[in-house]
């Protein structure tokens, strides 16, 4: 059996259909999140089950 790669949170935000600007500017702002804690760096690794969630949407 093959391990998928761990995904990142730009790429996760970007498979939402999120442009990567709009990642950013949430991100500056406090409101993206993973699993209830403000994303840094969108290189954050998304581990499986976790959920990443813009504030307010």
């Amino acid at each position: 059996m093959t391990e998928q790669p761990i995904r990142t949170v730009r790429e996760f935000v970007r498979a939402a259909g999120l442009s990567e600007e709009r990642a950013e500017r949430h991100r500056a702002a406090g409101a993206l999140m993973l699993d209830g804690e403000p994303v840094t760096d969108l290189d954050t690794p998304v581990p499986d089950g976790s959920k990443v969630h813009v504030a307010g949407s």
